[in-house]
């Protein structure tokens, strides 16, 4: 069993191994770095067994039931230490490969494998202790949670380097010490005697917290990459359904292994309850760690929130109302518009009737621009005959509801006119005159 334990375990870090792989669209980083990461994030768990076992076990700090000794407990003897030991594997491959941290991304994609490695080997032990009823469990929150937890220190490092000199090396030690109450905050819920029976509604409250703050994390650092180009974006349809894949494939591991240690029975009870509440959280985070508004040097202040809302209406005219829930984050996935962009393509009306356009026009995607709530339109031009020849400037709005493709494959777009200089930045939404939805096609 202790075979099947290591295979899970490193397959469920290797699920967000790839995640950085699929988001660090500037400058990719190769796998045997990420690999040696890994593995001294693994050993790292043994700096924090040696250090309870010979050092700190010798005084009397332990669960005791009362809440402040229980809460410093988690936050310094858990949260600070494990911390400690997770930023060890990423300072090593820090100064021995300095030339591989040329982007912020790459600071929190080593720190986060750090804590993936440390993750992995954790995992096996509780696996070992407690058997595969925990598999989904560990899977995402505690995973996810160590990720996001050290994040926190290389985000101290980046606002440093890329954003907030001025704060110096007391803003990376704040961050620091803000990983070790995150950690010991999460772990504090689950340990403390007094909240045993409801303190994992707390713990999966912050753990969607601080999947929103993660998401803007992740965001900042992307934003601000000195090799940024609108010309590459991040595909969120793959990266979800690559996520989702993955824990699919968690979800059958471990109803497999149920049926031989209990049951077919039990496997299947077993896993219709983690569905139910596993997989809305899976679901959640992973859409919400796919959505990104890349803006060119844009930082976003961190926001306590949950990645979703909430809200209620009657949009048909009934008596009774629904809930409507609705994951944060930029839900519009510009790999389908953006293989045109710099580029040339062909330009449908949706409708021949009372068309602006005609028939299909040649056109050529300029440049980007975001207007109100950070909107995404597309200045383009729109050839009268050849791409040599006359051509009107026009501003194209992608649709983000109901149908957006024609056939799957051409994303539909708003044809806007306005009666201001494009070229002088001076756009303001209400001087645009929509004129009818087309599609593009690739140039013929």
């Amino acid at each position: 069993m202790i075979a099947f334990y290591i295979i899970i375990a490193v397959f469920i870090a290797w699920i967000w191994v790839d995640y950085y792989r699929l988001i660090d669209i500037y400058e990719n980083e190769k796998l045997n770095y990420f690999i040696l990461t890994f593995v001294l994030g693994c050993a790292s768990v043994f700096i924090v067994i040696g250090i309870n076992d010979y050092f700190l076990d010798k005084f009397e700090f332990a669960l005791n039931g009362e809440f402040i000794n229980d809460f410093l407990y988690s936050v310094f003897k858990i949260g600070m230490l494990e911390e400690v030991a997770k930023m060890i594997p990423f300072l090593i491959v820090y100064f021995l490969f300095k030339k591989q941290f040329n982007e912020p991304i790459d600071y929190l994609a080593y720190i986060s494998i750090s804590a993936l490695g440390f993750s992995a080997m954790e995992n096996i032990l509780y696996f070992q202790k407690y058997g595969p009823y925990i598999i989904n469990n560990r899977a995402i929150l505690t995973t996810v949670g160590h990720m996001f937890d050290t994040s926190l220190i290389a985000y101290g490092i980046i606002r440093y380097k890329y954003y907030h000199k001025s704060q110096g090396v007391l803003g990376i030690i704040a961050f620091f010490f803000l990983a070790a109450l995150s950690h010991g905050f999460y772990d504090f819920w689950l340990l403390f005697e007094g909240t045993k029976s409801g303190g994992w509604i707390i713990t999966i409250l912050y753990f969607l917290v601080t999947i929103s703050v993660f998401a803007i994390i992740l965001n900042n650092a992307i934003n601000n990459s000195p090799f940024f180009s609108y010309k590459k974006v991040i595909d969120s349809n793959k990266v979800v359904s690559r996520l989702l894949m993955y824990y699919g494939i968690v979800f059958l591991a471990q109803f497999i292994v149920l049926i031989f240690v209990e049951n077919l029975s039990y496997a299947i009870n077993h896993l219709t309850v983690s569905v139910l509440l596993s997989g809305f959280i899976i679901v959640v985070s992973c859409v919400r760690l796919s959505r990104f508004k890349l803006i060119k040097g844009r930082w976003v202040n961190l926001k306590i929130e949950l990645p979703f809302s909430i809200s209620q209406g009657d949009p048909y005219g009934m008596k009774s109302t629904y809930f409507r829930l609705k994951i944060k984050g930029e839900p519009f996935n510009e790999a389908y518009i953006n293989v045109y962009y710099e580029e040339y393509f062909s330009l449908h009306p949706l409708s021949q009737r009372n068309t602006y356009l005609g028939n299909s026009r040649l056109a050529f995607i300029e440049k980007k621009v975001f207007l109100k709530n950070d909107e995404t339109y597309y200045v383009a031009k729109v050839f009268h005959s050849s791409e040599s020849g006359a051509y009107e400037t026009i501003l194209l709005k992608p649709k983000v509801s109901n149908t957006t493709m024609v056939n799957d494959k051409y994303p539909i777009v708003a044809v806007l006119k306005t009666d201001v200089d494009i070229d002088r930045g001076n756009l303001k939404t209400h001087r645009f005159k929509f004129k009818e939805w087309a599609y593009i096609k690739p140039k013929h």
